[in-house]
């Protein structure tokens, strides 16, 4: 990449081990003040607590708007200042090149930036599209899909809008059918859940669409299982992972799908407008773009990334997100997100009134997501007094299978946040 240096795979590779905390630091990242200030904190980590200097400091990477507590994160997330600056260099440097860094610059840094995000989800480069959002992956996938009249899909009553919506027009397009398993909202085991999907898959059943980390509550869901059944029928199953990259710790082999989506500019922290499309090399030819591409060969996975112009420098800073998110580590960031949900939770879920929507207190079925209701109010009711009480920001979730409003503390939320959270909801 010209103009500054990439993180690169080699950058990764070439890392100082932090004594006795197993995080590798990208070199070219440790002589750059914040996350150099970063690195020195990492020590402090080590505070089970999580109300020591560690995660106070963290904070200081972000820039909250001072004006309110954001609990709702859920939608997209903040670019901590590494990123942000590095982003805002980026479309400076752009401006300055146009259309000499488009024709002669980009197509290398958007190989680099693949690379980093290949290795970074633990996927091989050539079966990885870089894409705008979640939505976009896996229309391409339910749109572009050789479907035949009478094909069957089995999908989750908690799946998100977007793609629902395309399970349906591709029902009225080529004439499939959409069956809809009911997600237990808390499940005394998994196979509760693995039978909700495989009790309606029949011999006409080609794909089973999932949810990994389901938006509306916060559930995360036994996908690999699942998976496992399936494939064992034949079908293929594609994952909505658009809430559990970078906020669970996991790599995208272990869901053990065919094709996977996700968003980038959630709990990765990357610019708006950032996304993934991983499918099996094997499945690549069969699927249609969903822009025209004929100069691209089949079995090239860029003949998913035709969509014109695209802001360049965004896709650039997948790498610094990337970076910082290492930094941090990925198992030492998803204890934070639990704790914080688990602090607010464990304090009202005895509370006569509340009622909640997440199996929080189940290992392994939770994250930083959260969604309760309290009875005798509408969840855009609930919204609007701890707003206008006391400053806090959530989101009213009025679904057929979920009704009340989802919290979603991020890094930079404080425990004197999520206390006051608490304290609200009492008052209510």
């Amino acid at each position: 990449m010209h103009g500054e240096s990439a993180l690169s795979r080699r950058d990764f590779i070439r890392h100082v081990s932090l004594i006795g905390l197993g995080v590798a630091l990208p070199s070219p990242f440790a002589r750059r003040g914040r996350l150099q200030e970063l690195a020195a904190l990492l020590p402090y980590a080590k505070d089970a607590s999580h109300e020591g200097l560690f995660w106070n400091k963290i904070r200081r990477f972000f820039r909250p708007s001072g004006t309110f507590i954001n609990l709702e994160n859920g939608y997209c997330s903040p670019q901590p200042m590494p990123t942000l600056h590095y982003h805002i260099r980026r479309e400076k440097y752009i401006n300055a090149w146009t259309s000499m860094y488009t024709r002669e610059q980009m197509p290398e840094a958007m190989e680099s930036v693949r690379t980093d995000l290949a290795a970074f989800l633990a996927v091989d480069p050539e079966e990885l599209a870089i894409t705008r959002n979640t939505t976009e992956s896996l229309n391409t996938i339910i749109m572009g899909y050789p479907w035949n009249t009478g094909d069957e899909v089995v999908i989750g009553n908690q799946d998100y809008g977007s793609m629902v919506q395309a399970f349906q027009q591709a029902q009225q397009r080529y004439g499939i059918v959409v069956k809809e398993a009911a997600i237990p909202l808390h499940p005394s085991a998994d196979d509760e859940i693995v039978e909700s999907y495989m009790a309606l898959c029949t011999a006409k059943t080609r794909m089973v669409h999932l949810t990994h980390l389901i938006h509306l509550s916060g559930h995360v869901i036994p996908v690999a299982k699942i998976a496992q059944r399936a494939h064992e029928r034949g079908i293929e199953v594609v994952v909505d992972a658009a809430h559990s990259v970078a906020h669970l710790d996991y790599k995208i082999p272990d869901l053990a799908a065919d094709y996977v989506g996700a968003s980038l500019h959630k709990w990765l922290c990357c610019p708006l407008g950032c996304g993934f499309l991983w499918m099996k090399k094997e499945h690549i030819p069969k699927i249609w773009p969903l822009m025209g591409d004929t100069g691209t060969t089949a079995t090239d996975i860029r003949r998913f990334e035709h969509q014109g112009t695209r802001p360049f420098h965004s896709i650039e800073a997948i790498s610094r997100a990337i970076a910082f998110h290492t930094m941090i580590g990925g198992a030492r960031k998803e204890a934070r997100l639990k704790y914080l949900m688990t602090r607010w939770v464990s304090k009202i879920a005895a509370l006569p009134k509340v009622r909640m929507n997440t199996p929080w207190d189940q290992a392994g079925r939770n994250s930083a997501i959260a969604n309760f209701n309290v009875n005798g109010y509408a969840p855009a009711d609930i919204t609007a007094a701890l707003f206008a009480r006391h400053k806090i920001f959530t989101v009213a979730i009025d679904h057929p299978a979920i009704q009340g409003v989802r919290v979603a503390p991020h890094l930079y939320t404080t425990v004197k946040e999520v206390d006051a959270l608490t304290d609200a909801i009492r008052e209510l």
